[in-house]
């Protein structure tokens, strides 16, 4: 960003920037503040006498190992400090509320992912408020649906703001903790892409994992971390897609073995289960119904999971559920009620909701649950 817009940006006088760079005077400490909200970094970063280096503590899972890890952009640094920010709140009001926090996210794991899998589907089904979608339900109903699910699990799920972290980077991350552990969902990715990495990133929960991933399957891989990532991305779609319901769906009944799948057959077939096509896909793949060349011929040329096809947010949509969602409708409804009950002020709630005072009541309508 240019200095002059960094000037106007936190109403500083035209050349201030260029001159503190000089050494030619200071920022107050309100237009320090504005600078780490502008530039996404720590306030305490600009007391520093060098940039800091080496913050990168998640593992990552995105990449090759031969490849070797990148480095984090501001807004993902950023994220990934709102997310353990958000979670100090939440572990804050249980303290004052002298409440216990819920871990029903945690389940025995098998040796057989398929019994896994069954057991988490199920285990979420009994615990969300929101009834199970229907065939005929729109993609975001089954993503409000297994995300109510793991907030009433005890997880707090949450998405990136803005869309500065774009997709290519992070397509979601998750921070292990036995109480309240945190999957974050990058806000510009696909509804149907956001599905399936909410489903991936609670499997790495369950076998007590974290880090950032990408959710893509590469197949020609044998390094531990894209192994595991195969493991998470299986899991989640027989969560998603029981095998039995799968292979008893019509169209996949009613197709003959090696007859090609047309696109608006795999969008039929798909859709009851609120995924991507090449989600559904790589399932019938894995249970033994579409070869496997296929699947990487689809993936090749016109799969919808990766990032150029990832559906990025626009600037407009309702501000309140834009928020409620990307702080979480789960974190929004303990705030409000905390505020609500008077266990914290109206200054504190809206520190902690990032809005003003007066929009309060609107963000904390908007996470109401709702079918």
């Amino acid at each position: 960003m240019e200095p002059i817009a960094v000037d106007r940006r936190i109403g500083a006088a035209k050349g201030s920037i260029e001159q503190w760079e000089r050494g030619e005077g200071n920022p107050t400490i309100v237009q320090l503040r504005k600078l780490a909200q502008v530039y996404k970094r720590p306030l305490a970063v600009f007391f520093l006498a060098a940039p800091p280096v080496g913050f990168n503590t998640l593992r990552d899972f995105r990449r090759l190992a031969e490849i070797g890890h990148g480095e984090w952009s501001a807004a993902l640094h950023a994220e990934y400090r709102r997310a353990h920010a958000q979670r100090d709140v939440l572990l804050e009001l249980a303290e004052l509320d002298g409440d216990g926090l819920s871990t029903n996210w945690r389940l025995p794991v098998p040796s057989d992912d398929d019994r896994l899998a069954e057991s988490a589907r199920q285990h979420l089904r009994g615990l969300s408020v929101l009834p199970f979608p229907t065939p005929g339900a729109d993609q975001y109903k089954h993503l409000n649906f297994w995300t109510n699910a793991l907030e009433e699990a005890g997880v707090l799920v949450m998405s990136t703001e803005g869309g500065e972290v774009k997709v290519e980077e992070m397509r979601a991350f998750t921070l292990y903790f036995d109480e309240v552990p945190v999957i974050m969902l990058n806000g510009t990715d696909a509804t149907r892409g956001r599905l399936f990495s909410l489903l991936h990133e609670y499997v790495h929960l369950l076998l007590h994992t974290e880090g950032l991933c990408d959710t893509t399957t590469d197949t020609r891989s044998t390094s531990p971390d894209r192994m595991l990532e195969a493991r998470c991305n299986a899991v989640a779609a027989a969560i998603l897609m029981p095998a039995q319901d799968v292979l008893s769906a019509r169209l996949v009944g009613a197709h003959r073995a090696g007859d090609p799948w047309s696109l608006p057959d795999l969008i039929d077939a798909a859709k009851p289960f609120g995924v991507s096509v090449e989600a559904f896909l790589r399932r019938l793949v894995t249970l033994g119904k579409v070869p496997l060349k296929i699947y990487q011929e689809f993936r090749a040329g016109q799969g919808e999971g990766h990032s150029k096809k990832a559906k990025q947010r626009s600037s407009g949509g309702n501000f309140y559920s834009t928020k409620a969602r990307d702080l979480g409708k789960g974190y929004v409804r303990r705030v409000a009620g905390a505020h609500r009950r008077a266990v914290i002020d109206s200054t504190t709630a809206a520190t902690y909701l990032d809005v003003k005072v007066g929009q309060i009541p609107k963000l904390a309508s908007a996470s109401q649950v709702s079918g």
